[in-house]
């Protein structure tokens, strides 16, 4: 958001998170197996006094079809960080692994929560606090339990993964893992996750061809 709040200052800034689930079951076939939430309010603007009514009006239109799931956030900030909890750790390492988020939960009976995802989603919290957003208790523990065991869910990047698509990675990873940075925080395992998703991504790129290599030493 920041360089919205740079380029206009004196302008309210709409923030949402959005939730929603979508799989491809095969080319051109898609079913949507979770409704369309989205929670939206004003995001905070040193310069302004932002005022919910613009949020207010969004959250009325968009619900109006009567098929999403639509609420008004007081705190948008905090839905932000929150949501990170579970995106900045449980998508990478999905991603990375080529696992889903219930094979994840049993990968060597559960040691690869314990010793990778655990970390990853303590230390967004760890940041989310420097930077004054305190998260409840327990939020990671949710998170890890957020999707049922057994709907073997693809997070979006190990989709893209499988696709050989671009990542968001500077999304999920590098903007906490540089908030959290600037106060000092210590983020070992979303460092790590940051530059093993930026090695994926040059991968893609070279396939692309939107890289060059040397040339092989012959």
């Amino acid at each position: 958001m920041l360089p919205f709040l740079k380029s206009h200052p004196q302008t309210l800034v709409l923030s949402a998170i959005s939730m929603i689930g979508s799989e491809e079951l095969s080319p051109g076939k898609i079913i949507q197996d979770e409704g369309d939430k989205l929670i939206i309010g004003a995001f905070p603007n040193p310069n302004i006094n932002p005022s919910t009514s613009a949020a207010e009006y969004f959250v009325r239109i968009y619900k109006n079809g009567g098929k999403t799931d639509c609420k008004l956030s007081e705190d948008v900030l905090h839905d932000r960080w929150r949501k990170l909890v579970y995106n900045s750790a449980l998508n990478p390492i999905c991603a990375i692994l080529g696992l889903d988020t219930g094979r994840l939960r049993l990968a060597a009976d559960g040691e690869v929560v314990e010793h990778l995802v655990r970390p990853a989603m303590q230390e967004i919290v760890d940041a989310a606090k420097a930077n004054g957003v305190l998260l409840e208790e327990g939020v990671v523990q949710k998170m890890i339990d957020a999707d049922p065991l057994r709907s073997y869910l693809r997070p979006s990047m190990l989709a893209d993964v499988i696709k050989n698509r671009f990542l968001e990675h500077e999304n999920l990873l590098g903007e906490p893992l540089r908030e959290g940075k600037k106060k000092g925080v210590q983020m070992p395992t979303i460092e790590m996750l940051y530059f093993m998703a930026k090695g994926i991504q040059w991968r893609t790129m070279e396939g692309r061809g939107l890289t060059e290599i040397p040339p092989k030493d012959v």
